[in-house]
């Protein structure tokens, strides 16, 4: 029930995002855009399936194994306690994708149902929403655990409207990659996040919030 619920709404809240936080003009902008920050190959409507299917695999490998050196040294970094540095990295990354990301999320909501905002009132929201989120997920302290695992959910909303521009291949090929590094990470005995919990588990672990939905 702990895992389920959470996840539940995410996949929710996620799949209506991507459904009704998107245009036509929006979608051909977010393809293009990931398009030439994600793949090293081109994929495109004149190949055959084949083809499309071996580079969307490729591609989708390569973002793992960046996805999975950056766990290894998130793991190192917290195995030898390099503390400040670790949290000034993942607030920071919180920060950019609650302010940044979310800002472009509410911008196309904002465009496409018309909302009245002026530009002073919806950069003085998304920095509040930014900085009240990293401080929910990192700090903690006096904040209602409700609010802490509201925003660890919108970030995981946001990444997944984001990735939503893939195209069908693209998507697809990252999906099994994803699955496979997760089966890989958490349950082999040299998978990161199996070491990270490990680690987190120890008495004399140091605290690390933000890393784990609680």
């Amino acid at each position: 029930h702990a895992i389920v619920k959470p996840v539940s709404i995410t996949m929710i809240l996620a799949a209506l995002a991507v459904i009704y936080i998107n245009t036509e003009e929006t979608k051909q902008q977010g393809e293009a855009a990931l398009d030439k920050s994600y793949q090293v190959f081109t994929i495109s409507d004149d190949q055959t399936a084949a083809t499309s299917l071996g580079l969307s695999l490729v591609n989708s490998l390569i973002i793992v194994s960046v996805i999975g050196g950056m766990t290894f040294l998130l793991v190192l970094l917290y195995k030898y306690r390099c503390m400040k540095f670790l949290m000034g990295y993942m607030c920071l990354a919180s920060t950019v994708l609650l302010g940044f990301l979310g800002g472009q999320m509410f911008y196309v909501a904002i465009n496409k149902y018309q909302l009245a905002i002026d530009n002073i009132s919806f950069y003085f929201t998304m920095y509040n929403f930014a900085v009240v989120g990293t401080l929910a997920v990192f700090y903690e302290k006096g904040i209602p655990k409700y609010i802490n695992q509201a925003y660890l959910i919108a970030t995981s909303v946001i990444v997944a409207w984001q990735l939503s521009y893939f195209n069908d291949w693209m998507a697809w090929a990252l999906l099994i990659m994803l699955a496979l590094y997760d089966l890989f990470a958490v349950l082999t005995p040299c998978g990161p996040l199996k070491a990270l919990v490990n680690l987190m588990q120890k008495d004399d672990a140091p605290e690390m919030p933000g890393l784990l939905y609680e």
